[in-house]
């Protein structure tokens, strides 16, 4: 029975320590990246002390929001880079690119860096800070659901259009001004 102990407990040896280790190794990269990404459990606001900086990026911030406001933001946002992307005369593209990269990170991370002190402050003088948030969050959406409305490029490129088509398939047929 030694006999086949004694090369079996070798060749484990050899053989499952290399992967053990490799499973050890891992394990521990794993929990290394999981405690870099994870979101602290007391935001900066709550905690009262100043904490890390917050990320820039609308999406993170959007993301460490109460529930209402996190999905309102979220929503905001998508809204934004699917518009982003979308044939827009000028100045409707620069409010859309203005809301997506600067209009709402700076709501979201003023909001975000509010300190219990401040709330007391705020609701003393009979503002509520989630009610700010909210206002200013409508506030954003508002503005791009005009910019969108006065898209005056897709319009004329419509009135232009159906201008070329009577003229050249109706060439009889009276000009309309466009």
């Amino acid at each position: 029975m030694e006999e086949v102990l004694v090369p079996l407990g070798f060749f484990g040896m050899v053989f499952g320590f290399p992967l053990l280790r490799r499973e050890l190794i891992h394990r521990h990269t794993m929990e290394k990246l999981r405690l870099q990404h994870a979101a602290p459990a007391v935001p900066e606001r709550l905690s009262g002390t100043e904490g890390p900086p917050l990320p820039e990026d609308a999406a993170a911030l959007a993301l460490r929001l109460p529930e209402p406001h996190r999905l309102y933001a979220l929503a905001l946002l998508c809204r934004l880079q699917d518009t982003q992307d979308t044939n827009l005369d000028a100045r409707a593209a620069f409010l859309i690119k203005q809301a997506r990269f600067e209009y709402l990170p700076a709501t979201l991370r003023s909001y975000l860096r509010v300190t219990p002190a401040a709330q007391a402050q705020l609701r003393a003088q009979g503002h509520d800070p989630e009610g700010l948030l909210r206002e200013q969050l409508e506030l954003i959406s508002r503005g791009v659901d005009d910019a969108l409305r006065q898209d005056h490029h897709a319009a004329q490129n419509v009135l232009t259009q159906g201008a070329f088509l009577r003229e050249v398939f109706e060439p009889g047929r009276e000009k309309v001004q466009v």
